[in-house]
């Protein structure tokens, strides 16, 4: 692992730790370049917490934008994320869209406008979660990954509808008008549903991507049990969760 990758690891064990847990179970080879791809989703996920303003938060995002044309174009240096993400595109072929499409998505978080409705909701979830589970896929098994498109995009918005929920701080923004959080329960435990119904269809190669989409249920439990309060789960339940799917090849 170089000083990149080891920077990646060290970002995601840190900031997101189911991630990081889930990653330990895909295979080794594969390990530095999906905590690239997850490290770069944290740095631009993380933009809305250190600016004061939005207009040096649109500054920033835009820098990730040039950055990723500057990494497809061959010319990228300069920051630990992106080397190792540039070798996460290279050894994955990964696509320019959806990275772009990731970013421009986290606009959104900058500034105080409500979640007009569930489409759009959804759209967001998307960009920002169902791709990266499409964009790993991609990473350990290209092949595979052409049939997970439609589990990854039911599975990313279950997910990341259950870490809305999971923060009673960020409902206000994230949640459309009128939707109350035991519907919102409701809609992610669907949407994780229809995914889990795709299970067959997703070749072995692709399923670690899917593994921490594996905590939606315990999350939501919890959720639904103290919908006042922050979500808390000890690191043992987490991962000893992820490896009953893990061993099930499941979610």
């Amino acid at each position: 692992m170089n000083p990149a990758q080891q920077h990646c690891f060290d970002l995601v064990r840190s900031h997101d730790k189911d991630r990081f847990l889930a990653t330990l179970f895909a295979p080794e080879s594969q390990q530095p370049h999906l905590l690239a791809l997850y490290a770069f989703s944290l740095e631009v996920a993380r933009i809305r917490h250190v600016v004061s303003e939005p207009q040096i938060g649109l500054i920033r995002l835009q820098w990730w934008r040039d950055t990723l044309d500057a990494i497809y174009d061959g010319t990228a240096a300069g920051h630990p994320v992106a080397e190792a993400l540039a070798a996460a595109i290279a050894a994955g072929n990964l696509p320019k869209q959806p990275l772009q499409d990731l970013v421009t998505a986290h606009e959104f978080d900058l500034f105080a406008d409500p979640m007009p409705d569930i489409t759009t909701l959804e759209a967001y979830l998307g960009e920002t979660g169902s791709a990266l589970i499409q964009l790993a896929a991609m990473l350990l098994d290209p092949v595979g990954a052409r049939g997970a498109a439609e589990a990854a995009g039911l599975a990313g918005v279950a997910h990341g509808l259950t870490m809305v929920l999971s923060d009673p701080a960020r409902r206000g923004q994230y949640l459309p008008s009128g939707m109350t959080v035991m519907a919102a329960i409701a809609h992610a435990r669907r949407r994780l549903a229809e995914a889990r119904a795709l299970l067959a269809h997703l070749s072995a190669g692709v399923r670690p991507a899917f593994l921490s989409v594996g905590l939606t249920d315990l999350y939501l439990r919890r959720i639904e049990r103290s919908p006042d309060q922050p979500l808390a789960v000890t690191q043992f339940r987490r991962q000893l969760t992820l490896w009953y799917h893990a061993r099930r090849d499941s979610f």
